[in-house]
């Protein structure tokens, strides 16, 4: 790893790696009853607990006002959350939809410990194949969030096991994943709404190798609104733990779908499930 990511960051590498190895920046969130959340950075019991820069993805994703919000891979749930109490007030229903079956009963027991009853009623769990969704849920959605599945290099630094079996194919892999995960959320959007993309990695092949996918693909149904939150890459922005106090990694990217007749899915971009 330490080779493959020198090579990107240069002298940076060696204060950014410093700063993943690092406690992170960690803060609660607690949903209010009638709807909206606060943040303490102590967290204190009872408040559910993520890093800061976590936050940003959530709150950057522009809401409807009537329809659906989908939250493609919503566990472990926090980000749901925060969709959930920014949704309430509007009335929004949300699908938080996560493929794996442990991951999605860990979901269930955020939202069912966190959200109060009446907001909690406005989220609904699915276990469905979000690259796969778009053949029958086409311009469904008024917003989407897509937090994907990612290198997530923050833990795997911190366990021995997955730095030993870390590998430049696992970042390939992931991306190939990633594409398949949000052409399909696209096909999913409707016409003028929002999709926030977002990792936890510092992998430019998972964050705007894959954005610059979409834009390749779908370039003039795409209109890109960068958030202000981080640096600018080419497609997004990027938060990053050694110039935001040991928040992130996160890298996102919002954009807006300007009109509707995009091409059908092919098989070839709906890849078998994530083990």
């Amino acid at each position: 790893m330490d080779a493959a990511y020198r090579s990107i960051y240069g002298s940076r590498w060696d204060g950014l790696l410093s700063a993943l190895r690092g406690e992170g920046a960690p803060c609660g969130i607690s949903v209010l009853p009638e709807g909206g959340f606060e943040t303490d950075p102590e967290a204190p019991e009872g408040m559910y607990r993520l890093d800061r820069a976590s936050l940003v993805p959530a709150c950057a994703l522009a809401l409807p006002r009537e329809g659906e919000i989908l939250d493609a891979c919503a566990a472990p749930g926090g980000k749901t959350l925060i969709l959930a109490a920014r949704a309430c007030p509007l009335g929004l229903r949300i699908l938080a939809n996560e493929l794996s079956s442990e991951r999605r009963r860990r979901l269930s027991g955020v939202l069912d410990g966190h959200l109060p009853p009446a907001i909690r009623a406005l989220v609904t769990v699915t276990g469905k194949d979000a690259g796969a969704m778009c053949r029958d849920n086409e311009e469904r959605f008024g917003a989407i969030l897509l937090d994907a599945p990612c290198s997530s290099e923050r833990h795997v630094l911190a366990s021995p096991s997955a730095m030993a079996e870390w590998t430049p194919a696992r970042s390939r892999n992931l991306a190939a994943r990633q594409w398949a995960l949000l052409s399909s959320a696209f096909i999913m959007l409707k016409p003028g709404g929002c999709l926030v993309y977002s990792t936890c990695t510092i992998s430019p092949r998972e964050n705007d190798g894959v954005m610059g996918r979409l834009m390749k693909k779908y370039g003039p149904h795409v209109r890109l609104d960068p958030p202000e939150e981080g640096e600018a890459t080419e497609f997004g922005r990027i938060i990053l733990p050694d110039r935001e106090l040991g928040a992130g990694p996160i890298y996102l990217a919002r954009v807006y779908k300007r009109q509707s007749g995009l091409p059908s899915p092919s098989r070839s971009e709906s890849l078998p499930p994530a083990s």
